[in-house]
């Protein structure tokens, strides 16, 4: 863990670029509603956090393995704390409204600790938000068929052995993961590109024409 920290320690003192360059970004008021308490997990340096504040009117408090994102996150007003995904939180139970896990599921060897961390801080009939890449995009099918490789969801150019992104989702293994470990149901699925082949197609068939999906996931 303490290389973990290290390393997103190094990655937060960067310049992460605008935050409008994530298309994801600026569909997210849709799934909050002013007056709510939001756990952004994998909170970094606050940005979305302060956005949906401003945006939407609710209360965001985070969590981060990385001590400067956790610093940069306080000075744009996001109550943050220090802490991993994959460890117990340090919320109390049935404490939050919703819960906002973005772009995170993809890093973590043990995304299945994490989940019931969420359960647990969330309040009965609570929402998880969530985000990821998306591997049954429709352009990402034809790469593997062509080259026989995962396509590098992260655009980074570097071999897979060197990514990121250590587990790769669609909607068919995200919804088989969230039902088994006890969330009711998926009540909104919205696929997110900024191609503009995908974009007609995006409201019909989100888990093909998506590159990125954002759910909205009822708990118990």
């Amino acid at each position: 863990m303490k290389n973990l920290s290290k390393f997103y320690d190094r990655f937060w003192t960067e310049d992460r670029g605008e935050f409008g360059g994530y298309v994801r970004n600026l569909e997210l008021p849709s799934f909050f509603k002013a007056g709510e308490l939001i756990l952004d997990v994998g909170c970094g340096d606050g940005t979305v956090g302060e956005f949906l504040q401003s945006k939407t009117g609710v209360k965001v408090k985070g969590v981060d393995i990385s001590k400067e994102a956790i610093k940069k996150a306080r000075a744009k007003g996001v109550d943050a704390k220090l802490g991993s995904s994959e460890q117990r939180f340090p919320f109390d139970d049935n404490s939050f409204d919703k819960v906002f896990w973005g772009d995170n599921i993809e890093h973590l060897f043990d995304p299945e600790k994490t989940i019931q961390e969420i359960k647990r801080v969330l309040k009965k009939n609570g929402k998880l938000i969530l985000s990821c890449p998306n591997m049954g995009y429709w352009r990402y099918r034809i790469h593997y068929f062509l080259f026989g490789s995962l396509p590098d969801t992260e655009w980074t150019g570097l071999h897979p052995w060197k990514w990121a992104h250590i587990r790769f989702f669609n909607l068919k293994i995200l919804e088989d993961f969230l039902l088994s470990n006890g969330f009711k149901k998926i009540t909104k699925v919205l696929g997110i590109s900024e191609r503009r082949l995908d974009k007609p197609f995006l409201q019909f068939i989100p888990s093909l024409f998506g590159m990125i999906l954002v759910l909205e996931v009822l708990n118990e």
